[in-house]
């Protein structure tokens, strides 16, 4: 399909990029994401996600984009805009000049089939900062967890900041929000997971655990912890020892301690 010269904010498709990145509802609703700057882009792609539009300025066709923009689908529309109409549209400050409108949906996957597939996956409760969102999600694809399972309450995964805080890591681990965590927790201890959830209270040290059976982590909001239901189902309850003049560290560090600890033990 050629190229369409987009000189107007008024155009359906730019407005319908602005709605995606701004409306959760929207975004589950039709089944689409907006994602800003090549990394994004290219990982998408790299994850099999087919996009619908693409939006680029001339000038990073020219620099960085033919070769596979070139190679896109017929189907696929794309769009180039000035680069004043372009950071009208983008979120960052200082945008790479090209986003594109994704086809995606979370996978399903049954607890019942997460022993055959997996060994470690992830339960976020409630948790606030997008930064923490996608730092997590990044380092559970890198150390090869599952799935992340993430409650009502939560930050959205897919909105703009957790995105760029992911890396592009969102689209090679399969996400999906649980309506009762407490159900989930049982099917996972049935089907054979322990349920480990950090705690800062705990006396129990994280490294005393042994993570070499299948293990669901369970990770708290960055204020107030695990729900107290949610947390007493959890078969262990850990926390990381401080020395300095600290109460607590941040969310995603403290999961990464404990996913990290995780995969040291079940490689020695």
């Amino acid at each position: 399909m050629e190229p369409i010269y987009v000189s107007s904010p008024d155009n359906s498709l730019l407005k319908e990029y602005i709605k995606l990145q701004s409306n959760k509802r929207y975004r589950q609703k039709i089944k689409q994401i907006a994602l800003e700057g090549p990394n994004l882009v290219t990982e998408a792609l790299r994850a099999g996600l087919t996009p619908r539009a693409v939006f680029y300025t001339e000038e990073y066709y020219d620099r960085a984009g033919k070769v596979w923009l070139d190679s896109l689908l017929p189907g696929v529309k794309q769009l180039i805009l000035s680069p004043r109409l372009f950071n009208k549209m983008a979120k960052t400050e200082s945008p790479q000049p090209v986003a594109a409108i994704f086809h995606f949906s979370e996978r399903e996957e049954d607890p019942k089939d997460l022993a055959v597939i997996t060994r470690l996956v992830l339960i976020l409760d409630q948790l606030q900062d997008p930064g923490n969102m996608g730092t997590i999600i990044r380092t559970a694809a890198a150390a090869g967890a599952g799935i992340i399972y993430y409650t009502a309450g939560s930050v959205d995964p897919y909105s703009p900041k957790v995105l760029r805080a992911t890396a592009g890591a969102v689209f090679h681990l399969p996400l999906k929000q649980v309506r009762d965590s407490l159900k989930l927790c049982a099917n996972l201890k049935d089907n054979g997971f322990q349920v480990v959830a950090g705690c800062a209270d705990s006396s129990v040290h994280y490294w005393a655990v042994d993570y070499r059976k299948p293990t669901a982590l369970l990770v708290g909001n960055e204020a107030g912890g695990i729900a107290e239901e949610l947390s007493t189902e959890a078969d262990q309850r850990v926390s990381i020892p401080l020395s300095g003049p600290v109460e607590s560290l941040n969310a995603a560090v403290a999961c990464g301690i404990i996913i990290y600890e995780i995969i040291r033990q079940r490689n020695n």
